[in-house]
């Protein structure tokens, strides 16, 4: 296992204790609460920190700590969500998955550990029509079917930022709206972070 302080001190070590803190807790929380349901594949999280938390965290460095709308689209196992709530925690999240049960297991870890600026919703996206500033999203469908679900709950000046990885240009040949992508392994050294990425989509 990437210890806590090996990987999160190493590209984020200049938290509070406060938050240091509760990204320590998150290991125990989850590994108690995937054995209720599979939030995290089990085969990998001995990898936690660095395949999950650290990817997560890394959107942190495109949105800006001041309370702004956050919306985690397919939140899933509450990443990116959870992880980027405790680090911006001047932030408003809202987690959004269609799988009850998940949604239930997110409210546990999210009582549990004290996150006040963190609410779920057990619904599909496209049903939500209050605006947001910011939606996050790993691992959910191809950005085509993302821009067009979230456009009930975007606005001008709204951004979406998506962890993907391997070859998006073929997902962006199609997006009129203007973009970039950010390659992470220009911040981390890790093989894992090869072929990530980070794209950035701004709606006018």
């Amino acid at each position: 296992m990437y210890k806590y302080f090996e990987v999160l001190d190493k590209y984020f070590g200049n938290l509070d204790l406060k938050k240091k803190e509760k990204l320590r807790l998150l290991y125990d929380e989850y590994n108690h609460q995937n054995q209720k349901v599979n939030l995290i594949s089990r085969k990998d999280f001995n990898n936690f920190y660095l395949h999950h938390v650290t990817h997560s965290l890394t959107l942190s460095k495109y949105i800006e700590n001041k309370n702004l709308k956050i919306l985690d689209l397919g939140s899933g196992g509450g990443l990116p969500g959870i992880p980027l709530s405790i680090l911006l925690d001047k932030n408003n999240f809202l987690l959004v998955d269609s799988i009850k049960k998940k949604i239930n297991v997110l409210d546990n870890i999210i009582n549990n550990l004290k996150l006040k600026n963190v609410n779920t919703l057990n619904t599909r996206v496209e049903t939500i029509n209050d605006k947001k500033d910011v939606i996050i999203c790993r691992g959910v469908s191809n950005i085509e079917n993302i821009i067009s679900w979230t456009k009930g709950c975007v606005k001008q000046g709204s951004i979406i930022l998506l962890l993907k990885g391997g070859n998006v240009e073929k997902e962006l040949k199609n997006i009129l709206m203007k973009y970039e992508i950010f390659n992470l392994e220009n911040i981390y050294s890790e093989e894992f972070f090869i072929d990530k990425k980070i794209i950035k989509i701004e709606v006018k």
